[in-house]
């Protein structure tokens, strides 16, 4: 569901309304380039969306910005060579080939006042980047331009302004998909178990957990051992109306020593199959019924962009959560083009709950005590996100 402030971006470009100027408090790069982090304190919302450029031999990032900022520069680290801020735009300068892995935005919370815009960065050919670099900069032209002002429609204006946090029905609808089943047994756990059983198990735990919580709808792509293929598991989220999507799946390594729980959200190779698997299987983006021709194209874009800083989002409040009960990964929250982290507009994250090639893993995971205790997590987890979606609303709306 669109967030009032993005709606609020596609009428500043479209109808001519301006937007108040942005402050942007402070810009810190810190890692080595595997990879490297960029955070950005501003005090308005910002999209999550960085654009890769390759200019006259210079590569570099640019995270354009709403409302304008007041100039300034400074020094980067990890691959980025400086900073320069405008009043429309942040752009940093590569002395590498770096590639976006990751845009995630943040709200106040707590302790922290300003929002927040993440950029995860990591090394990739220089092939790769120029490649990347020629799609992004006509996106970043298009996102730029901006269409001469026209007087809204005002049943356009109501009926995307009517959008709640909460759906119709006042129930969150979260659907959670046991990996593997039927003739797909998954891995095998080094202690004796599949984990089809494995990711069963849990997701009934996770149901029943959620269930007691009247917030809650919960959907099972399945409750018995059969096997499901991929795109079904999505179609089912889309047709259910899901507002959050989680595949549960226990990993495995070659080392007996590696555990400990991860989470992934789409990384930017698999946000190029989104298009057209989105099209293989009609997944088409709803949109108000009325909606002018002219925006369908920039919004579909938006609900886009809102589903993978949803996801990052969601991962983020997740993480902490599962740290309390189990082991997670040192590099927790990844980055991968899994299929069903594909839905063009349902937030969604796969769940490695730990690793079935580690005993204490493999113990915990075929334990009805330690499966509960990381559906417990899951499910605070969850709790925390919508929370903050409320809270972020609440203060767009108020």
């Amino acid at each position: 569901m669109l967030r009032l402030w993005l709606v609020l971006i596609v009428f500043a470009g479209i109808f001519g309304i301006a937007p108040a100027r942005a402050e942007v408090s402070d810009v810190r790069v810190v890692g080595n380039g595997q990879p490297t982090r960029i955070t950005v304190w501003t005090d308005t919302p910002q999209e999550a969306r960085a654009f890769l450029s390759e200019q006259s031999g210079w590569r570099t990032i640019v995270l354009p910005l709403r409302g304008g900022a007041i100039p300034r520069a400074g020094t980067g680290a990890g691959g980025v060579e400086n900073w320069s801020l405008t009043d429309s735009e942040l752009r940093f300068t590569l002395d590498r080939p770096l590639m976006v892995a990751r845009v995630l935005t943040l709200p106040p919370a707590g302790s922290e006042p300003d929002h927040r815009v993440i950029i995860d960065l990591e090394a990739v050919s220089a092939a790769r980047f120029s490649s990347v670099a020629k799609r992004d900069m006509r996106q970043l032209a298009k996102a730029t331009a901006a269409p001469p002002p026209q007087d809204p429609d005002p049943g356009f204006l109501a009926g995307l302004f009517g959008s709640s946090p909460r759906p119709a029905s006042g129930k969150y609808v979260i659907v959670v998909d046991a990996g593997h089943g039927g003739k797909d047994p998954g891995a095998l756990a080094i202690t004796g178990g599949r984990e089809k059983d494995i990711t069963l198990a849990a997701a009934l735990e996770l149901k029943k957990l959620l269930e007691a919580d009247p917030r809650y709808r919960v959907r099972l792509t399945r409750d018995t051992d059969k096997f499901l293929e991929l795109e079904d598991r999505v179609t089912l989220a889309r047709k259910w109306g899901a507002n959050l999507f989680i595949s549960l799946h226990a990993d495995a390594a070659a080392s007996r020593k590696v555990s400990g729980a991860s989470v992934y959200t789409i990384s930017a190779r698999g946000e190029a199959r989104i298009d057209k698997e989105a099209t293989k299987n009609a997944w088409r983006i709803p949109l108000e019924d009325g909606t002018p021709e002219r925006v369908s194209g920039i919004l579909e874009d938006l609900v886009k962009r809102e589903t993978k800083t949803h996801s990052a989002e969601f991962a983020e409040f997740l993480l902490p959560e599962l740290s309390q009960a189990g082991p997670v990964l040192r590099d927790t929250h990844k980055n991968a083009g899994f299929y069903v982290l594909l839905a063009p507009d349902v937030p969604a994250v796969l769940l490695e709950m730990g690793f079935l090639t580690n005993e204490e893993d493999a113990k915990r995971l075929n334990s009805g005590n330690g499966r509960k205790k990381s559906m417990q997590a899951v499910k605070r987890g969850i709790d925390r996100f919508f929370e903050h979606q409320e809270i972020l609303m609440a203060g767009q709306s108020g």
